[in-house]
C-alpha cells in the first residue's frame, strides 16, 4: 500500500495490492493438499528455490532512483509492551517519523482488540505486520503431540487475529518457543516444525496471509539460527507463502559472512530488518549496513524493510528480559525511528 499527503495534508489510503496467493499451496516438502489430514503428507522432493514469487507483493513504486520498499518499525522502539493506549502512540510516532507499516506483536492474545487496532491503523495511515510466537505449553517444535497441537492452535489463533487486524504478514520466531535452549535442538523437533508450518501454511494462504521465519541467534533459540537452516526448513516444507525475515543484530552473530547469507536467502526473503550490533541507534554501532543495502537495491528487492531497537528507558520488564535490555540506549523512541530512516535514505530506500 501506498500512503502520500493528500491536499489537505492528511494521509490518504490507497488500494492494497493483493498478495499472490493461490488458493492451493503446492511444492517440494511437506504441505499437504487440502482435505487431507494431520499425516497424509507429500515426500520431500528435490526444489530448486525460485526467485520469491511475492518479492514485489507490498512493494512501493519505484520514485526517481529509489526503491520504495514499505518501511516497517516494532512498536517495541516506542513502547514497553502492547495494548491499545501504547499501540496508539506507537502509531502516532511510526506515522509521524515516516514509516508504512506498524509491527503488532501477537503475543498476548487477550491484548489485541481488532476493532480498536484497524480504526487506529485507518487513522494513522499505516498498515499492520504480525508476529506470533510460542510457549512451552504449546509448541510445534515439541515431540510431545498435545503440546505440538496446542502450538498449532495457538498459531492458528494469532492468523486469525493477524486477519481481523488487517495483516498481511505474520512472522517472528513461529518455529520454537523465546528463549535460551538447554540443549540442542534434534531431527525430530525439525521434523515436527516443518509438519506445523505446512499445516499453517494452508490455513495463512486461505485467508490471504503469508508466514515469514525470523532467523534468530542462539540465545533465542535451538532450532533455527542461520539462514542455511531457515533455507533447509523453507526446502522441507515447500509452501509459496511461507518466507524468511533476516534481522541483522542475529546475523551479526551467527553468519560467518552476511553477504553470503543475505545472498542464499534473497529467493525467500519477505523481511530484512536493520538492527544494530547493540540494539539502539540505528547510524550508531558497529554494523555497517551499506553493503547489504546496496546488495538488495542491485536485487531489486522491493518487499519490507524493517526497523527495530530497544532501550532499558522504554522496554517493558517482560520485553527488557527477553531481550536482555539492560541499558538506557535512547529515550525516544522516534529518535530510533529517524536514524533507521536516515539509513535508509543513504542508501536509496527512503525519500
Amino acid at each position: 500500500m501506498v500512503r502520500d499527503h493528500g491536499r489537505d495534508g492528511h494521509r490518504q489510503r490507497h488500494p492494497r495490492h493483493a498478495l499472490s496467493l493461490p488458493a492451493e499451496i503446492s511444492g517440494a516438502g511437506l504441505h499437504r493438499q487440502r482435505g487431507q489430514g494431520l499425516t497424509a503428507l507429500r515426500a520431500p522432493a528435490a526444489l530448486s528455490p525460485p526467485r520469491n514469487p511475492s518479492l514485489n507483493a507490498v512493494a512501493r513504486p519505484v520514485t526517481k532512483g529509489l526503491l520504495m520498499s514499505p518501511l516497517s518499525i516494532h512498536s517495541y522502539t516506542f513502547v514497553p509492551t502492547w495494548t491499545t493506549a501504547f499501540g496508539e502512540k506507537a502509531a502516532r510516532m511510526a506515522s509521524s517519523t515516516g514509516y508504512s507499516h506498524l509491527v503488532i506483536p501477537l503475543r498476548d492474545h487477550a491484548a489485541i482488540e481488532p476493532a480498536a487496532i484497524t480504526a487506529m491503523l485507518e487513522k494513522h495511515g499505516l498498515e499492520a505486520v504480525t508476529t506470533a510466537n510460542q510457549r512451552p505449553d504449546a509448541d510445534i517444535s515439541s515431540t510431545d503431540r498435545d503440546i505440538w497441537r496446542a502450538g498449532l492452535e495457538r498459531h492458528r489463533l494469532s492468523l486469525r487475529l493477524a486477519r481481523d487486524i488487517g495483516a498481511r504478514h505474520m512472522g517472528g520466531i513461529l518455529y520454537s518457543v523465546f528463549g535460551k535452549a538447554q540443549h540442542a535442538a534434534a531431527e525430530e523437533n525439525v521434523k515436527a516444525v516443518a509438519e506445523a508450518l505446512a499445516l499453517l501454511a494452508d490455513d495463512a494462504a486461505a485467508m490471504g496471509l503469508r508466514l515469514a521465519l525470523e532467523i534468530v541467534n542462539r540465545y533465542e533459540s535451538n532450532l533455527i539460527n542461520t539462514v542455511a537452516q531457515g533455507v533447509d526448513m523453507m526446502r522441507r516444507v515447500g509452501a509459496k507463502n511461507l518466507h524468511l525475515h533476516l534481522d541483522t543484530f542475529h546475523m551479526n552473530i551467527e553468519e560467518e559472512d552476511p553477504l553470503a547469507a543475505l545472498e542464499q536467502a534473497l529467493p525467500y526473503l519477505t523481511y530484512f530488518e536493520i538492527d544494530q550490533n547493540n540494539r539502539g541507534r540505528l547510524d550508531r554501532g558497529s554494523i555497517d549496513f551499506g553493503p547489504m543495502l546496496a546488495r538488495l537495491r542491485t536485487a531489486g528487492y522491493r518487499d519490507m524493510i524493517g526497523v527495530e531497537a530497544f532501550s532499558s528507558a522504554i522496554s517493558g520488564p517482560e520485553v527488557a528480559a527477553g531481550v536482555g535490555a539492560w541499558r538506557n540506549l535512547f529515550d525516544d523512541g522516534a529518535v530510533v525511528a529517524r536514524s533507521g530512516i536516515d539509513v535508509l535514505r543513504q542508501a536509496g530506500f527512503a525519500a
